[in-house]
């Protein structure tokens, strides 16, 4: 009473963790093991006992191999129920100086709830509870019986994964009162210590998630276009008083005050009459007039950069190619600007 007791308590320890060691969920195992069998708090009918109390030299091997096949379903992470077949061994009781002796053999058929408690990722401690159903013969004074029964079953082991198929166990297991000494003369409690091997089917690959980048967002620049035309006179690079009012008020806007601090860029274009050299030197000048204009307005100096790219970009494309003398220089006038760029960040 006292071992079932002990045996219920861990089980019911067991059964309130996670395991991780065990078998995927849903999954099949199956498996064998071997080891030692050891027949204990032997009982026998009035035959027997008589025998032995008339012998004073009465050999006794209470142990011996046992061994057996088992199969089992996972039903979650910690609870399995699982079945098998068990040879239990024998034990041999010889009588000398005339005395009858006798042996008994039995072997089973079991079913069982296996519970788990996971000790590291790989590494379970485990117990089952439930019956088995024996069948045990005896040869006591030269008779031959057998009988068969259900007892309850208990047992506790540890179980490591080597893989996610391959597991081993060592397993304590006790079936009580095996055998019913009316009937065939003996009656066991069977101990048994094995080692097993275990294969679990149908295990699941680790599902490593993909990393997904997170999308790039190229900054958001903003673009202010001042018309050079008014910005400054014909074939100059210094800002008229228009032009001066014209920035002030671009660096007073909402939109610029809130970017102010952000890198800059100023550029400067021309149209395409005159000399291409020359006009990359009129955009570079202009470029960097509305440049100081904004640091004087109150722009960090450090924040911003300018260059000069003449008649590169055309605004008016093959639009003006009709025209000529001052019709021309007005149909290029968008052509003739500065364009300052603030970024995102």
């Amino acid at each position: 009473m006292k071992k079932t007791l002990v045996a219920l308590m861990v089980l019911n320890a067991c059964a309130v963790s996670t395991a991780f060691a065990a078998g995927d969920a849903g999954t099949w195992y199956s498996g064998a093991k071997f080891g030692w069998s050891h027949y204990a708090d032997v009982s026998g009918d009035k035959n027997f006992n008589e025998s032995l109390n008339a012998s004073n030299d009465f050999n006794v091997d209470h142990d011996n191999v046992g061994g057996g096949v088992f199969g089992g379903y996972q039903i979650n992470d910690w609870l399995a129920v699982e079945g098998g077949y068990d040879y239990l061994g024998n034990a041999q009781f010889n009588g000398n100086h005339g005395v009858n002796g006798a042996k008994m053999k039995s072997q089973g058929l079991q079913l069982s709830l296996k519970t788990s408690y996971a000790l590291t990722d790989d590494w379970d401690l485990y117990g089952r509870f439930g019956a088995m159903g024996y069948r045990a013969e005896t040869d006591v004074a030269g008779k031959n019986n057998f009988e068969t029964g259900v007892r309850p079953l208990v047992a506790a082991g540890t179980e490591y994964a080597f893989s996610k198929n391959w597991a081993g166990r060592l397993e304590y297991q006790w079936v009580s009162n095996v055998g019913n000494s009316n009937q065939i003369g003996l009656s066991s409690d069977i101990h048994s210590v094995t080692a097993g091997i275990v294969y679990r089917f149908g295990q699941h690959d680790d599902v490593v998630p993909a990393v997904v980048a997170a999308p790039v967002v190229a900054p958001e620049v903003k673009t202010f276009n001042l018309k050079s035309d008014v910005m400054f006179g014909y074939d100059s690079a210094t800002l008229t008083e228009e032009g001066k009012a014209a920035i002030n008020q671009m660096y007073n806007s909402p939109e610029m005050q809130s970017a102010k601090n952000n890198s800059t860029t100023v550029i400067g274009y021309s149209d395409r009459t005159g000399q291409a050299e020359y006009n990359q030197e009129l955009s570079a000048r202009r470029a960097q007039a509305v440049a100081d204009q904004l640091v004087a307005d109150g722009m960090p100096a450090a924040n911003i950069q300018t260059e000069g790219r003449g008649a590169s970009e055309s605004v008016t494309g093959n639009t003006c190619d009709n025209q000529t003398g001052n019709a021309l220089i007005s149909c290029l006038s968008p052509d003739r600007r500065v364009v300052v760029q603030i970024s995102g960040q």
